[in-house]
C-alpha cells in the first residue's frame, strides 16, 4: 500500500513494497489554466467596472456645473448670513451651527469633485 505525502502542493508517492523506496512525482495541475482563469476573471471584473463607471461618470459630469453652482452659492450665502445675523441679529443666534452647515456644503462639493476624479481615472 503506497503512502501519500503532500509537499507544497506536489504529490509524492512512496511505494512501501518496493525493494528501494522510490519517490514518484505526479503531475501538478496545469498552472497555465489557472493563470488564464485568473486573467479571465480580472477581465470580467474590469468590464463590469467599466459598465458601472462610464454611465455614472457621464451623469455626474452632466450635473457638475449645476451642483458646483448650487453648493458654492449655499455655502457663501450661509457664511454671509451667519456673519450678518451675528452682527445685527438676536443674541441667541446659532452662529457656529450656520457656519458648520456652510462648511458642510463646501465639504460636499469637495467630495463630489473627488468622486468625479475617482470615476474619471483610468484603471
Amino acid at each position: 500500500m503506497p503512502a501519500i505525502l503532500h509537499f507544497r502542493a506536489l504529490r509524492v508517492v512512496i511505494h512501501a513494497n518496493a525493494p528501494h523506496p522510490q519517490r514518484v512525482r505526479v503531475n501538478r495541475p496545469d498552472r497555465g489554466v489557472k493563470i488564464a482563469l485568473v486573467g479571465l476573471g480580472r477581465c470580467i471584473l474590469w468590464l463590469l467596472w467599466q459598465c458601472v463607471r462610464v454611465p455614472a461618470l457621464l451623469f455626474l459630469v452632466t450635473l457638475e456645473p449645476v451642483i458646483t453652482f448650487a453648493l458654492s452659492a449655499l455655502a457663501l450665502l450661509g457664511v454671509l448670513t451667519a456673519f450678518f445675523w451675528e452682527l445685527v441679529g438676536p443674541p441667541h443666534f446659532p452662529f457656529f451651527l450656520v457656519i458648520g452647515i456652510s462648511l458642510g456644503f463646501e465639504l460636499a462639493l469637495f467630495l463630489y469633485h473627488g468622486l468625479l476624479r475617482l470615476l474619471g481615472a483610468r484603471l
